[in-house]
């Protein structure tokens, strides 16, 4: 199995006036294909660093990332901009849906930036609405529907581009134990259907879920083990 991920001596340091504060230390670390792997580790170890820089939100200080067999370490921002919208997709804790929009253009937003016409856009966000199980509510507001049911509409935008990483940061944070599992459930069908599922999260029973658990202390990894 080929890799989709590929880390090779990661740093990542923060400047703030004359101080520097180094979050990731020379960090390795692969990701195949078709993996479901959770990042975990207190405040502070450097997972929302590590999950920004996979996404293609920050870029390394020293050391090599590539994705999908590109290096995507020194790209500028345009390039990365363009690897964001096609290779990844997000799911926030906080949802970052429109309120104004339906459950159908939120998900069609992605497409907005790809040039994808209208009709198409619409047809793609039906489909993605019926991965998650949510198409009968594709023409409700976010005002309408449960906060189960707002973070499905999450991730089948995140679904949209065919993404082949699909990046997860604290997706159950503001969710109830009973909707986190409902939701847990269609990650691991996601996985199951050929997507690599990357997820950051500090619950011990939500990593539970994923195949292979990192654990992050301190800018470097603590352990990394087969679940």
């Amino acid at each position: 199995m080929s890799s989709i991920i590929t880390i090779e001596k990661l740093y990542k340091t923060y400047f703030m006036g004359k101080q520097s504060v180094q979050v990731l230390k020379g960090l390795s670390l692969d990701i195949m294909k078709n993996e479901y792997v959770a990042l975990m580790g207190p405040s502070g170890s450097g997972k929302s660093t590590l999950m920004n820089i996979l996404g293609c939100l920050d870029t390394p200080t020293a050391g090599k990332y590539i994705l999908n067999g590109k290096d995507v370490s020194k790209m500028p921002d345009d390039d990365l901009a363009e690897v964001r919208n096609k290779e990844i997709g997000f799911v926030f804790q906080q949802f970052n849906l429109l309120p104004r929009l339906s459950a159908i253009e939120n998900v069609a937003l992605p497409l907005i930036y790809a040039g994808v016409n209208k009709k198409d856009r619409t047809e793609r966000a039906i489909e993605s609405l019926r991965k998650v199980g949510l198409a009968e509510r594709g023409h409700h507001k976010s005002n309408e529907l449960s906060g189960g049911q707002i973070q499905r509409v999450a991730i089948a935008r995140a679904l949209i581009n065919n993404p082949s990483l699909l990046l997860a940061d604290e997706p159950t944070g503001n969710l109830d134990s009973k909707t986190s599992v409902e939701v847990m459930d269609i990650f691991a069908k996601i996985q199951e259907s050929g997507n690599t599922v990357v997820l950051v999260t500090h619950e011990e029973d939500i990593a539970k879920y994923a195949k292979r658990i990192v654990r992050l202390k301190d800018g470097v990894i603590e352990s990394d083990n087969r679940n």
